[in-house]
């Protein structure tokens, strides 16, 4: 399925959006954020399958992002780093399991 990004003028939010009809450009796409009309296509880059898996499920990861975005600690990367919510979502996601496992290896070593 083809997921093109769009990148508000007013607010400089990004948007994800599903597209059925690749061929045709002209697609009025809202700002998620801001709900403008003035948004533009963005040329995003290469995604592929890696081998390895997601700590957590998308539906895990659904239910944490609204906690994440209120967050201290995690708000202002919401704010400042580029990429939908949702991936940066599993980086913070994947960031903070890492950071679990070093711990828990940590534990079991002594």
């Amino acid at each position: 399925m083809p997921l093109f990004e769009f990148r508000c003028r007013k607010c400089e939010a990004v948007t994800e959006v599903l597209i059925l009809r690749v061929g045709s450009d002209n697609h009025a796409v809202t700002c998620a954020r801001c709900g403008s009309g003035a948004t533009a296509k963005l040329i995003s880059r290469v995604s592929f399958k890696v081998a390895k898996r997601a700590k957590y499920s998308e539906d895990f990861l659904d239910k944490a992002q609204p906690f994440l975005k209120t967050q201290k600690q995690t708000a202002r990367f919401f704010g400042e780093a580029k990429g939908s919510d949702d991936s940066k979502t599993f980086q913070l996601a994947e960031q903070i399991g890492e950071s679990i496992d070093r711990t828990l290896a940590r534990v079991r070593s002594k």
